[in-house]
């Protein structure tokens, strides 16, 4: 014959439905309307099950519709009909880990086999003023999760209409921590696996963790730790932020800087270009057309014993115009110098100059006598193979020009290497004969063992087509006011990063005075509860002397037994006492007086220590669980060390001392008296709990079930489920 047994739902609203059919001891109202029993005036509005159903969930085909009532439900059944399968269902319906209900690894362990996917649903009541989002989900909140058989799952949340409002993750898990439902707290939720871990535990760390967990202390800590963690991450974040950030500002603006300085040499260049449309002589200065009107005046009234030469820059001409860079850079500062035979020539130049320039902005002079024949330089010119020197990539108006650039620059030691060879050729072995620097085509200087990258991307002289100077030069312009504009686009950006690092200023501030708030609440609850461990020393005198009271009277009722035993050997006839009834009574009054003081001095004891809500938890779970003790005649004690962290629990009825050594039904006792307790000092919308017999022998379990009498009542509601398809097999063969 199977055993019956129960789980209980305490001050919750729903559990298992259809198996076949759900047995209640009230009618059950329809799902929509129902509104539970109208005396539950102390039930609470928030987070209790209304109702719950499964479908191909373990071994079962269809579970449901339990509709549960707002205090006390208890549901029955036989082995297998599917009381382990509903709490399991609560945790994962409730969006809870496979391992959190020790039945299974993964998820795909509670898909039904041969079955694609399993449903659970349900529903928490969302009533009062407390209620989660009321205008968004109503009375109700229904959750619906479908489980498939590759183990991954879907959630849906309903509102009471059935409209699905949310299908997040974040959602629900806002939803239980609004109503306090917390799915790993074994107070809330104690399933058969988790009472055998707690009781057979011999480490007394384990029971303050149990301890721990099912008062929040250690969610506390944990969110202690987690904010102090968070704090130093964001304080790291913003620093870095602030430095990159700064960084990206410095390098923003040199590139403004930058900007700003091409796009004034652009438009520079640009209107010399445009000058120079109709004068060559443009290019090389504003004042260089009237300057030459000038010389030329001069000249012409004999004021020159020879008339200068010059610029430089405008009497030469390139073979090849793609090596004006190179040449360009060769020249540099003489492309806008003048030439003068003599220095009288020189001082008039000078007097000209000055119509135009300031001291020290004029054009340079070179003061050298004039000579119709060029230098010989065959001796002395630089000779390569492949790469031309600069004589020979140049034709002048005079040769008094080539001689000046002789004379002062040595342009006859230096080539013109126009592919990229320069850095080979010059400094790989012995450089080309007589040669003594060279320049790329780009206008890199190259010498034997130094190279120097030009700054000039462009010849600025001896450029060939001023439409194509002017088209590049607006291409130029163009590019650098786009580069503006991405660099406003990118302050426009910095602006963004500097309100973004305010932001997480202000967050890190917010989560630094949560810490200090975290901190300081947690050293006031040490404080208090080593405060209260103090003023208990003279109560538990007091609770010592009702205990040893409580001793002797268990002495002499053992002394009675064994002297009615001597007596029975001695005599089988029971003598009759000496004494009258009267006297007997009164002796018995007398006693029933003193035992009645003694209850009342501890109930008094027991009121002292619960009225202050000040008290600690551990204080209160202490006076708890010894006053259910002794309602039975025990004794017991709940040592606490915080410092250590851990939780010892003995248990005293000779000749037991210690809860490990206590027998099955006591232990279940004990374990029961101490659930009691954490129940009083926690708040949960719901409790459930696994069959009550785990730990009865057969002999106290069928004992327990014939004294179990539930009357018919609003605050207790009984579902009975059907035995499982196999027992009923067997029933009819």
């Amino acid at each position: 014959m199977s055993k019956r047994k129960s789980k209980l739902i305490s001050d919750a609203t729903a559990f298992k439905s259809r198996r076949v059919t759900a047995v209640d001891t009230e009618p059950a109202p329809d799902d929509s309307n129902h509104q539970g029993p109208s005396s539950s005036s102390s039930t609470g509005d928030i987070g209790l099950i209304e109702s719950i159903s499964l479908k191909n969930f373990m071994c079962h085909h269809s579970l449901g519709l339990f509709r549960f009532g707002p205090n006390v439900n208890f549901i029955v059944g036989n082995n297998g009909s599917g009381k382990s399968a509903i709490l399991t269902a609560l945790i994962v319906g409730l969006g809870g880990k496979a391992t959190m209900t020790n039945r299974g690894a993964s998820l795909k362990d509670f898909v039904k086999t041969s079955e694609n996917a399993a449903d659970i649903t349900v529903k928490l009541r969302n009533r009062g003023p407390d209620a989660y989002k009321k205008d968004v989900y109503g009375d109700c909140i229904s959750i619906e999760h479908r489980i498939w058989s590759d183990g991954s799952r879907t959630c849906k949340l309903k509102n009471k209409s059935g409209q699905i409002i949310s299908s997040k993750k974040e959602e629900l898990t806002a939803i239980l921590d609004h109503f306090n439902i917390q799915l790993d707290n074994p107070v809330s939720i104690l399933s058969q696996e988790m009472s055998k871990q707690f009781l057979h535990s011999k480490s007394e760390s384990d029971k303050y963790k149990f301890f721990m967990k099912a008062t929040l202390l250690e969610q506390m800590k944990r969110d202690y730790v987690h904010i102090k963690h968070t704090k130093t991450v964001t304080r790291q974040q913003v620093e870095r932020q602030e430095e990159v950030t700064l960084g990206f500002l410095t390098q923003q603006r040199m590139l403004v800087f930058i900007a700003d300085a091409f796009v004034s040499y652009f438009l520079k260049r640009k209107n010399q270009l445009c000058a120079s449309r109709s004068n060559k002589l443009k290019r090389f200065g504003d004042h260089v057309p009237d300057l030459m009107a000038l010389i030329n005046e001069a000249s012409d009234k004999g004021r020159f014993r020879k008339r200068p030469v010059g610029p430089i820059g405008a009497c030469i001409n390139l073979k090849d115009p793609t090596l004006a860079v190179a040449v360009e850079c060769c020249l540099r500062s003489f492309m806008k110098a003048f030439c003068c035979d003599n220095y009288k020539d020189e001082a008039v130049l000078q007097e000209l100059m000055s119509r135009f320039y300031s001291k020290g902005n004029r054009p340079q002079i070179i003061v050298s006598p004039f000579s119709e024949k060029l230098h010989n330089i065959d001796g002395r010119k630089a000779y390569h193979p492949e790469y031309p020197s600069v004589p020979d990539v140049i034709t002048a108006t005079s040769p008094v020009i080539v001689n000046c650039l002789i004379d002062m620059r040595g342009i006859e030691s230096i080539l013109i290497i126009k592919v990229n060879k320069a850095r080979r050729v010059m400094q790989q072995g012995r450089p080309p004969k007589n040669c003594r620097e060279a320049f790329t085509a780009e206008g890199d200087q190259v010498y034997p063992n130094r190279y120097y990258t030009s700054d000039f991307s462009m010849a600025k002289y001896l450029g060939g087509d001023l439409e194509t100077e002017i088209r590049r030069a607006y291409f130029f312009f163009n590019v650098q006011t786009v580069q503006e504009e991405v660099a406003q686009e990118n302050q426009q950006k910095i602006e963004a990063e500097k309100q973004t690092v305010q932001e997480a200023k202000a967050e890190l501030d917010e989560h630094r005075k949560k810490a200090e708030d975290a901190d300081s609440q947690y050293s006031s609850v040490r404080d208090r509860i080593d405060q209260l461990s103090e003023e208990m020393e003279p109560l538990k005198v007091q609770q010592r002397t009702l205990v040893s009271f409580s001793e002797a009277e268990n002495s002499f009722r053992n002394q009675k037994v064994e002297y009615v035993a001597k007596a029975t050997e001695i005599s089988p006839e029971r003598q009759q006492v000496s004494g009258s009834t009267k006297s007997i009574d009164t002796e018995i009054s007398r006693l029933k007086r003193k035992i009645r003081v003694y209850e009342s001095s501890h109930v008094l004891v027991c009121l002292i220590l619960g009225s202050s809500s000040s008290r600690s938890l551990s204080v209160r779970c202490k006076l708890y669980f010894n006053n259910f003790l002794i309602k039975m005649n025990c004794c017991g004690s709940m040592i606490f060390d915080h410092n250590n962290e851990t939780l010892a629990i003995s248990v005293r009825e000779d000749p037991v001392s210690d809860v490990r050594t206590l027998s099955g039904g006591e232990r279940s006792f004990s374990t029961v008296c101490f659930m009691l307790s954490l129940w009083e000092i926690t708040e949960s919308p719901f409790r459930c709990l696994d069959e009550f017999d785990v730990y009865m022998v057969s002999t106290q379990t069928r004992l327990a079930s014939h004294n179990i009498h539930l009357p018919k009542s609003s605050l207790v509601k009984i579902h009975q489920l059907q035995d499982p398809e196999r027992e009923q097999r067997q029933n009819t063969t």
